[in-house]
């Protein structure tokens, strides 16, 4: 029980380190947020599925109380966070393209979520042209296929041995 709860407070902590970058350097923002997510898939792999939904709501929490600017929690809340969960559900025994079917489908929903909570609730002057969605997808997949060898990087070399 001490094991987990140290790891679960390391990766706890890494999280937060990770969000507070995204909300003070700028030009990285999205990368530290991508790191950031990277904690719950590895609850996931060592603890389950409830654990993983645990943690990131611990995550989500307590980054309200550290992270001064909450705008910059919102990408984290709604989809970095999330995405552990999200790959772990729909990755279990489908073919490829149903798989990224259901990511891709996932994702335009948070897409849209975010961009009218942007839009309409923090009234920011932000507009998505079909450029910008575009793109948007591609990253997405590249952070995906990341975000999947990461995963399988951790099954291979660490796993087993912390």
């Amino acid at each position: 029980m001490s094991r987990k709860i140290s790891f679960l407070g390391m990766l706890l902590g890494i999280n937060q380190i990770m969000l507070f970058f995204s909300s003070i350097i700028p030009g990285n923002r999205l990368f530290f947020l991508g790191i950031s997510s990277l904690p719950v898939a590895l609850v996931i792999i060592e603890f389950g599925l409830k654990s993983g939904i645990m943690f990131y709501i611990a995550s989500a929490l307590l980054s309200f109380i550290i992270i001064f600017d909450k705008v910059y929690l919102i990408p984290y809340i709604l989809f970095f966070g999330l995405y552990g969960v999200i790959k772990y559900l729909i990755e279990k025994d489908r073919n490829l393209v149903f798989e990224y079917t259901l990511k891709l489908i996932s994702f335009n929903i948070i897409l849209t979520i975010g961009y009218f909570i942007v839009r309409y609730l923090i009234f920011a002057k932000f507009n998505m042209n079909v450029v910008a969605f575009i793109l948007a997808q591609v990253i997405f997949l590249v952070y995906d296929y990341a975000y999947g060898l990461f995963i399988s990087y951790y099954y291979n070399k660490i796993q087993g041995k912390l």
